[in-house]
C-alpha cells in the first residue's frame, strides 16, 4: 500500500478507510466495525508516550509525497524527474 501511496495522492475518504481497517483490526481483530477505545492520535504516539506507534496514513502519505518531490527536484535527467519538474512549474 505504501509503495502505491508514494506515487499517488490518496483522497481523504480513502485515508479514512485505511484508518478504519487498521482501527478495526487493532480493537476487533477482524474487518467488522469495532469501537475504538483510544483516540487515533494517541495510537500514533511513540510507545514511550503511551502510544502504539501506529502509522497514520495521512501523515505517511504526505511524507512519501514530499520525499518524491525532493528526489524529483534533485539533479538528473531521468524522464520521471522531467515530468515532475514540469508538473511543479
Amino acid at each position: 500500500m505504501w509503495y502505491l501511496a508514494a506515487h499517488w495522492n490518496l483522497n481523504p475518504k480513502m485515508c479514512n478507510q485505511v484508518r478504519g481497517v487498521v482501527r478495526n483490526f487493532i480493537w476487533g481483530g477482524k474487518a467488522s466495525n469495532a469501537r475504538a477505545k483510544v483516540k487515533w492520535n494517541t495510537l500514533a504516539l511513540p510507545t514511550t508516550k503511551g502510544g502504539l506507534r501506529i502509522i497514520d496514513p495521512k501523515t505517511q502519505l504526505e511524507a512519501l509525497l514530499a520525499k518524491l518531490l525532493i528526489r524529483g527536484l534533485a539533479p538528473g535527467g531521468e524522464p520521471w524527474k522531467e515530468l515532475l519538474r514540469h508538473r511543479a512549474d
